[in-house]
């Protein structure tokens, strides 16, 4: 897990808005956003990365946020939404539907088709997921408030509470909890609906949780399928056949990722004086020669050659 925490008032007085509309339009894509005084924007958020996913919580000034067709067409993060109003109020509209909510709603929607946002002063907990992570019936809930306070919905809140609260070295908890809040929404989605039976577990969220959880261990050499499946309370084989339908093997997607790291480790310049096999060390490859081979394999060229490669091309006029 990586935490951040931004406050629009530590910068100067006209970067505020853009700063903060940079970070926005990373989860929503392109907006248009309509505020008193641009000058003085004021928010207050911690962002935490769970890997694949992110939780934050914010309190932001009164804004008006706009997200035309054509602005989705331009550019779309394809991510879900998932908002507990803490203080405030805001009015939202998405595919024909219109809410109103006040503090303890829960809303959810999607960054693939416009929408229109107008809060108050107000705090928000949400929680940032791809829209590839689809429990079933999901779009069945879109712009349609919930409460907070009671039932399913009450769950859902004290999930995102514990994510929001969570410290940064928690990585297996927030996992866990991630993983629940998706399966959530799948038995909500299901109410509303009227569906006779609950959705099964969502495997895509299980897997989404361990992938974050690997990414957050990668520089652990010990990370293995069985340290994985210990952390998320199921068995071995049940990690491996997760995996394996998604045409992948546990190992394989933890090599890969961790020569992904190394391979931009060695083209970042500000990292030149860093020895490879420290480079290699630090994304959990403990073998020196084990490395170079497997990064040989990958990217055609041993990782120093690699290097000398990538930088002098970055470096030549």
């Amino acid at each position: 897990m990586t935490e951040t925490w931004v406050r629009t008032m530590d910068l100067p007085a006209k970067d505020r808005f853009d700063y903060w509309y940079h970070l926005a339009t990373l989860g929503w894509g392109e907006i248009t956003v309509e505020v008193p005084d641009t000058t003085d924007f004021r928010s207050v958020g911690r962002l935490v990365d769970l890997g694949g996913m992110l939780m934050t919580t914010e309190e932001l000034q009164p804004v008006h946020v706009d997200r035309s067709a054509a602005q989705v067409r331009r550019s779309d993060p394809e991510r879900w939404h998932l908002t507990l109003l803490t203080e405030g109020n805001s009015r939202f509209e998405q595919d024909g539907r219109q809410a109103e909510l006040s503090a303890g709603d829960l809303l959810i929607y999607h960054s693939s088709a416009p929408f229109r946002c107008t809060v108050t002063s107000s705090k928000t907990e949400f929680l940032q997921f791809p829209r590839e992570l689809n429990p079933t019936g999901l779009e069945s809930l879109v712009s349609m408030p919930f409460s907070g306070h009671a039932g399913i919905g009450a769950l859902v809140a004290g999930c995102l509470r514990e994510l929001a609260a969570l410290p940064g070295e928690r990585q297996e908890e927030a996992s866990r909890l991630t993983a629940v809040t998706l399966d959530l929404l799948g038995v909500l989605s299901a109410r509303v609906r009227g569906a006779r039976t609950a959705p099964e577990a969502t495997p895509s969220a299980l897997i989404t949780a361990v992938r974050a959880f690997i990414r957050a261990n990668l520089a652990d050499p010990a990370l293995d399928p069985a340290a994985i499946a210990a952390a998320h309370h199921i068995s071995v084989r049940y990690l491996h056949r997760l995996f394996q339908q998604e045409g992948q093997t546990v190992a394989g997607w933890i090599r890969d990722r961790r020569l992904e790291h190394c391979r931009r480790d060695l083209a970042n310049p500000a990292l030149r004086d860093r020895p490879v096999h420290a480079v290699a060390r630090h994304w959990g490859f403990a073998d020196s020669a084990h490395f170079s081979r497997t990064f040989r394999s990958a990217f055609g060229l041993p990782p120093g050659e690699y290097r000398k490669l990538v930088q002098s091309g970055a470096q030549s006029p």
